[in-house]
């Protein structure tokens, strides 16, 4: 028995037979075509696949694999390659490896997980140079080992026989886990090196929830599983329109890619409550036409009925985009990112309001402004939208701000006097308040939101909202947190805007408890003086 502990990304319980698919690159492998010929024949498998998909309505994986030919036909990356026509495979492969760095580099995730892409496409531009066809057989019962999984990976498997997936790589958006989570299929991910002696037919079990990984389970313990599989099926089953809708609260989704809004399935969620809008200029490797992004917000339209909360252009800091030819800053944290880059460049901010108001679903669109620190940016941002609004002769929507720094949690009296709602940024909250980089694994104990220090100001922003009778929410990742998702409850939150699969496991503890007092366990959480205990005092009221 060997216990291996990885990252859960896909709920559930899985136990079965691990294959271990191979699909690194033998380098000693002699190309069979160059690299232009390969190009064009894995452009025709791509898009050979990208037809099936659609067929099959698996559209998540047939835009991803649109990227992928974006990818190869991209002009740096052909001008590069075009330089290396008598080179080696391995010269060919670092073209890709060498791009990627450039994203790997970058702290979002985002762009950490798109370099994952680029990766992919060298990989199998090198098997389609070395004429290998990756067919896969799987029987049934299967745990799905690998390195990564990309579109052409999974269009060869029947995943229909694969009870979970572990990956040695990838994040939590990549495209193996949304397509895990869009099949129900449970999946650990980042385990690394811990399962490279493991070979193909081993009893294995996997926790999607908790990121555990078990080699040869007990008797006992597959028992444990199976009854922990039982209890989260059944808490799936107990969030019901209904029970929902009596509870008193609301739950919106995060959106952040279109493989997330192709993939989204709920019967009763139907609002978004985070719109990351950014990902339409990194998605592409020129700037978005207002054409572009008018499609893009249609799509959102007819798949999401209730309400969008879009939230306009979050570049900057850590999410750079090369073709705005932005500068270069000493620290982009502190910089001119989110609302303030919009307000420095009108026609990137005129092209996006644009496309908002000529939504034929305006009525149901709120725009939110990120990274305001001042009264005055707020006021700035919302004259220049009403502004566009009067020529276009509709009525503006309903303008508030995201809160994500401390000026603005301190000053939220003031916002909530003026603004038509507040969502709060708990992740560039807790990194401004703490002064720890989100993106640094070394202060992963200064990056807690549930630190009195972080919590005080979510508390001050509720309240005052409240006050004021204006609409409040949380879109960082505590929503999705069941035991922070409790402590925003116990503070008056009644808006949560969280990932999809996020929402029984949350709505679970919300319902059981929601008799408790409020006001006093409010104090209770506030009172503690750091983020152990405060989770710790949660925990002993929802066990």
């Amino acid at each position: 028995m060997t216990n291996v502990k990885g990252l859960g990304a896909s709920l559930g319980i899985a136990i079965g037979l691990s294959f271990v698919y191979e699909n690194e690159i033998d380098f000693d492998k002699e190309a069979k075509l160059s690299h232009t010929e390969a190009s064009k024949k894995l452009i025709d498998k791509f898009t050979s696949q990208i037809n099936d998909f659609r067929s099959k309505e698996r559209n998540d994986e047939a835009d991803i694999l649109d990227a992928y030919i974006l990818i190869l036909e991209d002009p740096e990356i052909v001008g590069q390659l075009n330089q290396k026509l008598d080179s080696s495979i391995k010269e060919v492969y670092e073209v890709f490896t060498s791009t990627a760095k450039i994203f790997e580099s970058m702290e979002d995730e985002y762009f950490k997980q798109r370099s994952e892409d680029i990766v992919s496409v060298g990989k199998h531009l090198v098997f389609s140079m070395q004429n290998i066809d990756k067919e896969v057989s799987l029987d049934d019962d299967t745990i799905l080992i690998a390195k990564d999984l990309t579109p052409a990976d999974t269009s060869s498997m029947d995943l229909s026989k694969v009870n979970g997936i572990i990956l040695k790589e990838g994040g939590l958006t990549s495209h193996a886990v949304i397509v895990a989570k869009n099949l129900g299929i449970p999946c650990v991910i980042g385990v690394k090196d811990q399962l490279d002696d493991i070979t193909s037919g081993k009893s294995i079990s996997i926790d999607g929830s908790t990121g555990d990984i078990i080699v040869s389970p007990t008797d006992n313990e597959v028992t444990v599983l199976q009854q922990k599989q039982s209890k989260i099926e059944s808490t799936i089953q107990n969030f019901t329109e209904e029970k929902y809708k009596n509870l008193g609260v609301e739950f919106r989704v995060n959106i952040g890619s279109l493989e997330e809004i192709n993939a989204f399935n709920h019967p009763f969620l139907n609002s978004i409550g985070l719109f990351r809008s950014e990902f339409i200029y990194l998605d592409n490797t020129t700037k978005p036409t207002f054409e572009q992004q008018s499609s893009v917000l249609e799509t959102i339209t007819q798949k999401f009925t209730g309400t969008i909360v879009y939230r306009s252009l979050d570049i900057g800091g850590d999410k750079q985009v090369g073709y705005l030819n932005l500068p270069v800053e000493e620290n982009p944290f502190l910089g001119v990112r989110g609302i303030r880059l919009s307000l420095a460049n009108l026609d990137l901010f005129d092209s996006q309001i644009k496309s908002i108001l000529t939504s034929e679903s305006l009525e149901r669109i709120k725009v939110m402004f990120p990274m305001i620190s001042t009264v005055e940016d707020f006021l700035e941002a919302k004259a220049f939208v009403t502004k566009k609004a009067k020529e276009l002769n509709v009525e503006p929507p309903p303008m508030g701000i995201m809160v994500e720094t401390p000026a603005s949690a301190f000053i939220a009296d003031k916002f909530s006097e003026i603004v038509d709602f507040i969502s709060i940024g708990t992740n560039d909250l807790t990194q401004y308040i703490m002064a720890a980089d989100r993106g640094n694994s070394n202060l992963g104990n200064y990056q807690d939101p549930l630190h009195p220090a972080v919590l005080r100001a979510i508390s001050n922003v509720i309240d005052c909202s409240n006050k004021n009778n204006i609409e409040v929410s949380v879109c960082g990742e505590m929503s999705s947190d069941p035991v922070a998702a409790f402590a925003l409850y116990i503070l008056g939150l009644k808006t949560f805007s969280m990932a999809p699969s996020a929402a029984p496991f949350v709505f679970d503890v919300l319902n059981t408890h929601s008799e408790t007092n409020k006001e006093s366990l409010k104090e209770i959480l506030l009172s503690r003086k750091n983020a152990e205990e405060t989770r710790t005092a949660i925990q002993e009221i929802i066990s």
